[in-house]
């Protein structure tokens, strides 16, 4: 059995979980929009976590606002989709009786929860340990993949952690020189990047905003913007930045860690722009032509 992910500290837990039953052969890594957009063969022997449905993959678990309300969503199939913090705790919740030590992931799947929700604080953003500093490295908007000095690659390295996790301690596992190599990367990168999105964002009313095309972005966890100076009053950031290749741009919407009063489901929002994503995170992808029209309609239905 294949066992689909995002690579993300969420989809690494739900796999962990899945590899802990017995129930992962291989180990798989997809983002969102190409699962989406039908680029990725599933068949069913495929666990899908943590990304969008597919009809022909034999479980399913996601958690993501925009999949469930889609009205062509089927409500018949194996596994769980329903609105939750994380996917970890669909899976965690539909397997917990048949694992051996549940109490083993409870932590990590709390984790996954506050991370993948956005609802970690602004002392944890300033001094990220133990389970918040692994989540952080394995988030693609950290942006640790956009370096290529490492021993192994990130990709390498992130598809490896899920049975790290069923294995190891995550002490264990941040000291590791591969994550410690992607740690000290993270932290001679911290001011910069700090720096970075001071320079590159303003406030629109309530909504932060970061136009980020054709730069290059240092390493810096999607959180930190919520805590710059001049930036705090935000409710709910959007940032655009070059996709892959620099063939279209991406949009990410999400709500701040600091002043938590948007009532925007972005997840819902990015959908009409075939995005998708939960109801305090998620993203698009928009064609180069299309980018200032769509920027500017997102950043409108933040408002308010």
């Amino acid at each position: 059995m294949r066992v689909v992910y995002r690579g993300d500290f969420d989809g690494s837990v739900c796999a962990a979980i899945l590899i802990e039953l017995g129930k992962c052969d291989e180990l798989v890594q997809y983002h969102p929009q190409d699962v989406q957009d039908d680029k990725v063969e599933i068949t069913d022997q495929d666990i899908i976590c943590n990304l969008p449905y597919n009809p022909n993959c034999h479980m399913w678990f996601d958690h993501h606002s925009s999949e469930i309300g889609k009205i062509d969503f089927s409500a018949i199939f194996a596994g769980t989709a329903r609105i939750a913090p994380s996917a970890a705790r669909l899976v965690y919740e539909y397997f917990e009786k048949e694992l051996t030590s549940p109490a083993k992931y409870e932590q990590l799947v709390a984790e996954a929860d506050l991370v993948d929700g956005g609802f970690i604080t602004v002392h944890q953003l300033a001094e990220p340990r133990g389970i918040t500093l692994l989540a952080l490295l394995l988030d693609p908007r950290t942006g640790l993949g956009l370096s290529h000095d490492y021993s192994i690659s990130n990709f390498q390295w992130s598809i490896k952690i899920p049975e790290l996790l069923t294995t190891h301690t995550i002490d264990q596992i941040l000291c590791m020189p591969d994550t410690e190599e992607r740690i000290n990367k993270y932290r001679e990168m911290e001011a910069k990047a700090k720096e970075f999105y001071s320079e590159n964002s303003y406030l629109d009313g309530n909504v932060i905003v970061s136009d980020v095309r054709g730069k290059s972005i240092p390493v810096g966890n999607r959180f930190l913007i919520y805590a710059l100076p001049g930036l705090m009053d935000g409710n709910i950031s959007v940032r655009i930045s070059d996709g892959k290749e620099k063939k279209f741009y991406t949009i990410n919407v999400a709500h701040s860690i600091v002043n938590s009063t948007s009532l925007v489901d972005a997840g819902k929002l990015c959908r009409e722009y075939r995005g998708g994503g939960h109801e305090r995170a998620a993203a698009c992808q928009v064609s180069i032509e299309d980018s200032d029209r769509v920027l500017k309609e997102i950043i409108d239905a933040c408002k308010g």
